[in-house]
This record gives C-alpha cells, structure tokens and sequence, in this order.
C-alpha cells in the first residue's frame, strides 16, 4: 500500500519510483502547491500554526518540561514552508553536530557515550523530520515530486 507509515524509504512502489513516508501528505500538499490561493492560505495556516507551537514552547522552557524541544517542533513545522526557518534548523543541526563533537573531547566517559548518541539522534531525526515534510538533504539529488519550502 503507498503511503504506508511502516514502509521504508528506499522500497520501491509498483511503477519503479521509491516510497515516501507520508505518501498521501506528500500528495496533498503537491495538490496545495498547484493551486496559488490555497497554496497562500496553507502558508499563512502553517506560519500561524508554527508561530504558536514555537511561543508556546518558549514560554514552557523556564518551567520543567519539553520547552526546548516544543520550540524546534515549531520550527519544523514552519521549516516545512518557509526556507528561512529550514536554514535555521541546519545551522542548529550543525551548532549541535559542534557541541557533541566537542563532549566527545573533552568530556567525561559518559559524556562520550551520550555524544554519540546524541549526535545520531539529531541526525535521525533531521532526516526524518526532512522525508516527512519533502524536504530535500542536502546534497540529495532533487527528485521530480520533491516539494520546496519557501516557494
């Protein structure tokens, strides 16, 4: 079945194409981009959306609890249509990708360990984040149906 959650992202479809995660979202929102005046109104809906699950996030981080991690929730959301918010999302990755490199130094044994995991964490999730919404990594080729935040 296409769009299966369980399939895997390099399996192959009956027409030769690869799967995606999410097929069927991946389709509705290639439906979204073809039509302009819907295309505008998903794009205001998703910034508000993200705009709010970031402030809520922001206002969570002082008190115990996921702040921090509701703030890039947001900023996922709203990297899925604004090329903005994805270039901060891959500046992040890439502030994380520094810090956990630095734990590996010069950090204790079990700061180590948990560099390694941590930095595979943020990798997972980043890709999964990114096949999930269409967004291309960097340095994959640009397939015919890939969608393109910002446009």
């Amino acid at each position: 079945m296409d769009g299966d959650a369980n399939d895997g992202p390099g399996e192959s479809r009956t027409d030769g194409a690869p799967r995606q995660r999410f097929q069927w979202f991946h389709d509705v929102r290639t439906w979204i981009h073809a039509r302009p005046h819907l295309h505008l109104f998903y794009k205001v809906l998703v910034g508000i959306v993200g705009g709010l699950v970031v402030i809520i996030g922001l206002i969570l981080v002082p008190l115990p609890g996921p702040g921090w991690l509701v703030v890039f929730i947001g900023l996922t959301v709203l990297a899925s249509e604004f090329h903005f918010f994805h270039k901060i999302i891959v500046w992040l990755k890439a502030q994380l990708h520094r810090f956990w490199d630095w734990a590996k130094r010069h950090g204790p044994k079990r700061l180590r360990d948990a560099a390694d995991r941590g930095k595979a964490d943020v990798d997972a999730a980043h890709t999964g984040a990114a096949r999930t919404v269409g967004v291309r990594a960097r340095g994959r080729a640009r397939g015919a149906n890939s969608a393109h935040p910002g446009h």
